[in-house]
């Protein structure tokens, strides 16, 4: 979807109320809410009041009124149900905005930076906010999601571009390899993300750097006492036996090593 699709009824909006708009909070606002009609709001009026017809099908237009305020308070209805939006601008240059689902009274809220998003006050939305997908991703996630999950009505984010069936079990960044996943550093993915799939606190001290770039090796653990591919590849795995236990060629080992010296001032401890 091109950019002017995803936007698509901004600029008609901004026309209507392009006489209206004083500072910079109001561009965010007025964002907003176009946001917000495009997801299935509608507004039916300024103030907090808790009464409404549940048939009311309310309008996609601001009411008269809406910016008049030091702070906007506006009532939504999505599906019969009532919304009540509050913003205002906080000392620090935010735009501290919060939903209210009255029916269960569950809230969601954000904080958009003004100076930083809003760049203008009249022009092209690439002009009044440049950045105008990081604040859809925002309201999107922060705002609507936590009331109504799964209410996106269309996808504002970018999709692959190749044919290639996808993992749909995979998050960005993560490989599948055969029945295992690795995070995007080809390490296990627990080990970066505490709620991840995979992976233990040990890596396997005998893998090598060509485990990165031959799946095919499975990790090794105990030669001889595992059988192939008991252990995943690249996985942090504790051996339980010597390394060279079932190795035709052990590693050369020069006596008497570290183990069989005694520590220093040794006597004898059991006298």
């Amino acid at each position: 979807m091109d950019n002017a699709n995803r936007v698509f009824g901004f600029e008609l909006l901004q026309e209507i109320y392009n006489t209206q708009i004083t500072k910079k909070e109001d561009i965010l606002i007025l964002f907003v809410h176009w946001y917000l009609i495009k997801q299935g709001f509608r507004c039916i009026g300024i103030g907090d009041s808790k009464i409404f017809e549940p048939s009311d099908k309310g309008s996609q237009l601001l009411p008269e009124g809406w910016n008049t305020h030091p702070n906007y308070v506006l009532r939504y209805i999505n599906n019969s149900r009532l919304f009540i939006f509050h913003a205002i601008k906080s000392d620090e240059d935010y735009l501290l905005i919060n939903l209210l689902k009255v029916d269960g009274e569950n809230v969601s809220n954000v904080q958009v930076p003004i100076n930083q998003n809003v760049t203008d006050l009249y022009g092209p939305l690439e002009t009044l906010l440049p950045s105008y997908q990081n604040v859809i991703n925002i309201v999107q996630k922060d705002l609507i999601d936590p009331l109504l999950p799964g209410n996106t009505t269309e996808n504002f984010t970018q999709t692959p571009t190749n044919d290639s069936p996808r993992d749909e079990t995979a998050r960005p960044g993560e490989v599948r390899i055969g029945q295992w996943l690795l995070g995007p550093s080809r390490t296990p993915c627990a080990d970066l993300n505490p709620f991840g799939r995979g992976g233990g606190m040990i890596y396997d001290p005998f893998s090598s750097l060509r485990n990165l770039v031959d799946p095919r090796r499975p990790g090794i653990g105990a030669p001889g006492r595992l059988p192939p591919g008991a252990v995943p590849p690249f996985a942090r795995f504790n051996p339980f036996a010597p390394p060279d236990h079932g190795i035709d060629h052990p590693r050369p080992r020069h006596d008497p090593d570290n183990d069989h010296l005694p520590p220093p001032g040794y006597d004898d401890m059991f006298m």
